[in-house]
């Protein structure tokens, strides 16, 4: 089968952007997109990705994403049930939230949610019986009988992406009511590999067990305990776990020693030092400076 070369995909996107947008909803083009989605499409949309990930400049990407976010949206009306390319949006649209939250975290809630009904619908292929996703705690935790290794990123990017919404809507007790869910979730991908995504399983208990009351299952011991692990699994290259570790944990003990000495390790450590974290560290520096301005509203 014809296989383009990553130069051919990268000079073919232009064209597919502009005629994607044009021309979206005629039915021929649906059945173009379709055949090129299995030619072509799916190492496109790893090409873009990984261009977004390893890039220095967060404003272009910010500005960029929106048109790449409304091309798989486009692909998913022609191919509604692709399960590669539902876990792809789910990734791409909560990666994009990440990106914009701490500006705009009205939007990046809408945003978590776009994603999270993406993921739910990739995890719903997966299992028997689709509504226990949708389910009260005990039912919905018999989904992992039935979830395999290979669901890890479909699993991790829906928890990811619904604790996103979760965190955006705290004042609504029935969003609360849904965070055990994407705990488990999150304790599951830890036990298949604590490694993915460079540690970021632990990175994400690690906010949830400091943000939360102890009411709630909160608790700072493993918080530090998850963001720690996760320092050591990304050799402290992923940026963001000092900034998070700052936010979330320093602030809770009420530590302004470590909260300050976090960012400023954040801001004078290097942001290209792992191939797809670049972007990630610049948007982690930007939050630093802003959280070290914040310094005497906490302390």
């Amino acid at each position: 089968m014809y296989s383009p070369t990553r130069q051919q995909r990268s000079q073919l996107f232009p064209w597919l952007l502009h005629v994607s947008l044009g021309v979206l909803s005629a039915s021929n083009f649906l059945g173009c997109a379709a055949k090129l989605q299995s030619v072509m499409i799916g190492s496109l949309i790893e090409d873009v990705a990984r261009a977004a990930a390893e890039h220095n400049d967060p404003q272009l990407v910010v500005s960029g994403l929106p048109t790449f976010l409304l091309l798989l949206d486009g692909l998913l009306e022609a191919n509604p049930d692709d399960h590669k390319l539902l876990i792809k949006a789910t990734e791409a649209y909560t990666s994009y939230a990440t990106l914009i939250e701490y500006r705009d975290p009205q939007r990046a809630g809408g945003l978590y949610l776009h994603a999270r009904n993406y993921g739910l619908k990739a995890l719903s292929q997966r299992i028997h019986e689709p509504e226990r996703l949708q389910a009260p705690f005990s039912e919905f935790s018999q989904i992992f009988t039935q979830v395999k290794p290979e669901d890890l990123p479909a699993v991790f990017w829906t928890a990811t992406s619904w604790a996103g919404w979760i965190f955006a809507n705290t004042e609504s007790m029935a969003a609360l009511a849904e965070l055990p869910k994407v705990i488990r979730m999150m304790q599951w991908v830890l036990q298949q590999d604590e490694t993915f995504q460079h540690g970021s399983p632990h990175v994400f208990l690690g906010v949830c067990h400091a943000a939360l009351p102890q009411m709630l299952g909160g608790n700072p011991m493993k918080a530090a305990e998850h963001f720690d692990r996760a320092l050591a699994i990304s050799q402290g290259q992923m940026l963001m776990i000092y900034v998070l570790k700052a936010k979330f944990y320093a602030r809770q003990i009420f530590d302004r020693e470590l909260y300050e000495s976090l960012l400023n390790h954040t801001l004078t450590s290097p942001v290209n030092g792992v191939a797809g974290l670049t972007l990630q560290n610049i948007n982690a520096q930007q939050q630093a400076r802003i959280l070290l301005s914040q310094a005497d509203d906490f302390f």
